[in-house]
């Protein structure tokens, strides 16, 4: 009798954990897919059904940017000063959309115009392409001070406090116009908070060889938006132009560690979200059961409620879109290592540490990762003795957990591992590239570059013949199973 009640524990334990498990480790692997270069044939399971692909999105903001700029495009930043009386100036900032305009920008502007005698400001002006962020890099984010509000101290006093907008650039979840002008405006407003770090972007350009202005000032008295239509230079403007990182770098450090406003940033500066449409509905002919996107980074884009709105592709579209992405660069003669990083090799990447380093991967693959509330995801390309060798998969996850996460992947090394054995991948001629230091490259311009982007060009059309081409599939894919139902997510996080 003993025995049959300790049998019966036993049994009901087994029965109520494995069902705890089954709710809180519920990672499926809902699609996967691979080709190699000559897309002979592609396999896999739910080739040609979309589901969400979080970050991986950064792969096709990454191609239209690629086809429709010369990779060693700069956006180049204007800035005007007119003398005005007292020995002061008026100054406005023109911008370019540069997805990277931060402090250190900003410490170039004014060490510039500090050379040309340009140290009290009466107007500091900026125009709507103007996209300033602080630290366009920050994962833990940093406050802004947008405004003021009234409450009570201690002995019941009113006093004014100032309201506070935390900002994280990397894990965004905002509009394809982020920032707007009154963000960029109360940033601008923030002197010492754009001068604290200047010692640093000092040593930084002595150690490349470049001479900023010592102890620059930056004395402004006020600052506001003026719209770019209603901007006219005078006779005796003095003219300044500070430019970006180059595109090749900027795709690079988007990629590098999965930066939503980056992304953002670049798909308009491309043409925004009706080109990438345009291109994959009306050009390559990819129908909305395989392809539909919101914006240029992955992130959840349901920006009033608490719903979900992702991204959303086939295995067969990802993969196609790697290859392009490969062939693209290659048109310029640049590699796909020089837009993606390296598994295992590129340290401080999202494939650099250990939940993407496994021996057989590591050095043989490009790849780019993706992480939101419902899907763990990644895409790249293993470098196989016979040539390149494409790849996507896809896990569903039904919670936001960190175990829950890191199991996913876990299933996706797993097969990574299988499939660059099988393919014999072996180790790109490479050497580490961290494109997340400051560009100081273009300090000294005096003229606007000749190739500033113009977002109005087509996109390469030889990028489309190649992501066009259908490959013949190995087997049918199987049936998809229902989309599971998620507990909402713990976090807001892609990456």
């Amino acid at each position: 009798m003993l025995n049959k009640l300790v049998n019966k524990t036993i049994l009901l334990s087994f029965i109520a954990s494995s069902m705890v498990a089954n709710s809180v480790y519920g990672a499926k692997m809902i699609s996967k897919c691979d080709m190699d270069q000559n897309m002979t044939k592609i396999n896999g399971t739910n080739i040609n059904i979309k589901y969400p692909i979080a970050s991986v999105s950064k792969v096709f903001t990454s191609l239209l940017a690629a086809t429709t700029f010369d990779l060693g495009t700069t956006f180049s930043t204007q800035v005007f000063a007119t003398p005005v009386e007292g020995g002061k100036h008026d100054v406005h900032i023109s911008g370019s959309n540069d997805p990277y305009f931060n402090r250190y920008k900003m410490h170039m502007i004014i060490s510039r115009l500090n050379e040309a005698g340009v140290k009290n400001i009466r107007n500091l002006t900026f125009d709507e392409h103007v996209k300033y962020l602080h630290d366009t890099d920050s994962y833990s984010g940093f406050s802004v001070v947008t405004g003021t509000r009234v409450v009570k101290n201690k002995k019941g006093q009113k006093v004014s406090v100032p309201v506070r907008t935390f900002i994280r650039p990397t894990v965004l979840k905002a509009t394809l116009n982020y920032p707007g002008v009154e963000l960029v405006e109360a940033q601008l407003k923030e002197q010492r908070v754009i001068l604290a770090n200047y010692p640093q972007s000092y040593l930084a350009a002595k150690a490349a060889g470049i001479e900023l202005f010592k102890s620059p000032r930056f004395n402004v008295e006020k600052t506001s938006h003026k719209p770019a239509a209603e901007f006219r230079a005078a006779n005796n403007t003095i003219k300044l132009y500070v430019s970006s990182q180059d595109v090749r770098t900027i795709i690079k450090a988007m990629n590098w560690n999965s930066n939503n406003h980056s992304a953002n940033r670049l798909l308009v500066a491309a043409g925004g979200l009706d080109k990438l449409n345009k291109f994959y509905y009306g050009t390559l002919k990819v129908s909305e059961s395989e392809f539909s996107f919101v914006n240029g980074s992955g992130q959840n884009h349901d920006l009033e409620g608490n719903g979900r709105l992702y991204n959303e592709a086939s295995c067969s579209v990802v993969i196609r879109t790697i290859r392009a992405l490969n062939t693209a660069a290659q048109k310029q003669n640049k590699q796909l290592t020089e837009l993606m990083a390296v598994m295992g090799v590129d340290k401080g990447s999202t494939v650099g540490g250990a939940a993407y380093t496994k021996p057989e991967t590591r050095g043989r693959a490009v790849a780019k990762t993706g992480t939101v509330g419902t899907n763990i995801t990644l895409g790249g390309m293993i470098n196989g003795t016979n040539g390149p060798h494409y790849f996507f998969y896809n896990v569903a996850i039904a919670s936001a957990s960190r175990k829950e996460e890191n199991r996913a992947r876990a299933m996706i090394n797993l097969e990574l591992a299988k499939l660059t054995k099988q393919v014999r991948g072996v180790p790109f001629t490479y050497t580490m590239d961290n494109p997340l230091k400051d560009n100081m490259d273009n300090y000294d311009e005096d003229e606007a570059p000749e190739d500033t982007p113009q977002p109005g060009v087509n996109v390469d059309e030889e990028a489309a013949q190649v992501i066009g081409q259908q490959p013949a599939p190995a087997a049918k894919p199987v049936t998809a199973p229902a989309k599971p139902a998620v507990a909402a997510a713990k976090r807001v996080a892609n990456k």
